[in-house]
């Protein structure tokens, strides 16, 4: 289960972008006709340090001063590799030393925090467009959270965590809880960055929670990776095809590496659909619930698409075959993965990422190549589109999948 919330920052002032004339251009001034060569866009005049300690200074403002990662376009400029706490300072120290690369300018810059505190775990991701649409805004903030409880623990026996989590869904007020603490965690986060961008305008939307129903692949991965309890840092960012800074998007899935992230999903799944007796609620209690005290849970499908809301789910009761029967296998048997695999509709793999910016960037995919992981994509071998585009590549070319509801969300 994850929560997730959105932001924008609109940013003031700014030069207008213009185009270069073209030859029909020319002519038409020739003739004395007028020619508009606005392209309706504004490029920031502020930079990359400024930028940087904005940012950080809003984030600490909100309680927020551990770093994950800094990148200006395609160079990394910061990377807590060691885990280190409280290190915002270091994070803007290394834009500091790394400015000058950027006196021409830059495209995109991505600042990713995280933060615990209220039983979430919690990860915020800044991004700020050099040249935006006028109408839109100069950055954007996505939170994405993690309900501790809600996950195996260290020492943690499978069966164990089943039990205990199983039984805690039953509080109705649980995720009503957990929702308005993001919601307030994000009200913080806005205040925040509007004192350090005075001469903007910070807005922040209203948490959502989302259950994925895993692919097949993370179902695999689970079964691989079944002692690992805490997420890990990716070595390198898997940013998703479908939805993404779309209403749901999630940067937790972007930058972590979490099996139990897929084995919380399949477990809340089968909470909602099958519940134990002895949990002490039945079929479909808890969609009706969570719905009932607003917070209505939206299921998703693993490339972001929505299936329904979780108090439909047995009106979509076969959207979910083998989940029961996966969650019920014995987890610490050694051909866990091969069994689930054999039940849990293997003909469904997921797109895990295509390293790529289609949030308008000009991102070069091999700069996040990652060869240890299935998420690394070589933009430039089998597929012809330009990854730095916003839906703009032809889906019938060359790859296999079918594209056709994956610009859906822009």
């Amino acid at each position: 289960m994850r929560l997730t919330g959105q932001g924008r920052v609109h940013l003031t002032g700014g030069e207008e972008v213009f185009r270069q004339p073209g030859m029909w251009d020319k002519v038409k001034f020739f003739f004395g006709s007028d020619v508009d060569l606005r392209t309706g866009e504004l490029q920031l005049t502020r930079d990359v340090l400024r930028l940087t300690e904005q940012i950080q200074k809003g984030l600490l403002a909100a309680g927020i001063d551990n770093a994950v990662s800094l990148v200006v376009d395609t160079d990394v400029i910061y990377a807590d590799d060691a885990d280190r706490k409280n290190d915002a300072d270091l994070l803007v120290a290394a834009m500091r030393s790394a400015h000058g690369r950027f006196v021409a300018g830059f495209e995109t810059l991505r600042a990713v925090f995280e933060h615990e505190g209220d039983g979430l775990h919690t990860l915020i991701e800044v991004t700020v467009r050099a040249k935006h649409e006028k109408a839109q805004p100069a950055a954007t903030i996505a939170v994405g959270g993690r309900i501790l409880e809600l996950r195996p623990q260290a020492g943690e026996s499978i069966e164990d965590a089943k039990d205990r989590i199983g039984k805690r869904l039953g509080d109705d007020k649980l995720v009503p809880t957990y929702k308005q603490l993001l919601g307030d965690f994000c009200e913080r986060i806005r205040g925040g960055l509007q004192r350090s961008f005075p001469d903007g305008r910070v807005e922040m939307d209203p948490p959502d929670l989302q259950v994925v129903k895993p692919s097949a692949d993370e179902v695999r991965e689970l079964g691989t990776n079944r002692d690992q309890r805490r997420a890990s840092l990716r070595s390198a960012p898997s940013y998703p095809r479908s939805g993404y800074y779309g209403a749901h998007y999630d940067p937790w899935g972007t930058y972590y590496r979490d099996p139990m992230d897929t084995f919380v999903n399949l477990m809340v799944i089968d909470a909602m659909i099958s519940p134990r007796s002895h949990w002490g609620y039945s079929s479909g209690h808890l969609g009706s619930s969570w719905s009932h005290y607003g917070s209505p849970v939206h299921i998703m499908d693993y490339n972001g698409s929505p299936i329904c809301d979780a108090d439909q789910m047995m009106d979509y009761s076969t959207r979910f075959d083998g989940v029961t029967d996966v969650v019920d296998l014995d987890f610490d048997a050694a051909v866990w993965d091969d069994s689930a695999m054999d039940i849990y509709t293997p003909e469904e793999t997921s797109w895990d990422g295509y390293g790529g910016d289609s949030g308008g960037g000009s991102f070069d995919c091999a700069g996040y190549e990652d060869t240890s992981e299935s998420s690394s994509f070589d933009c430039s071998s089998d597929c012809s589109w330009d990854c730095s585009s916003d839906c703009s590549w032809d889906c019938s070319s060359d790859c296999s999948f079918d594209c056709s509801s994956d610009c859906s969300d822009w």
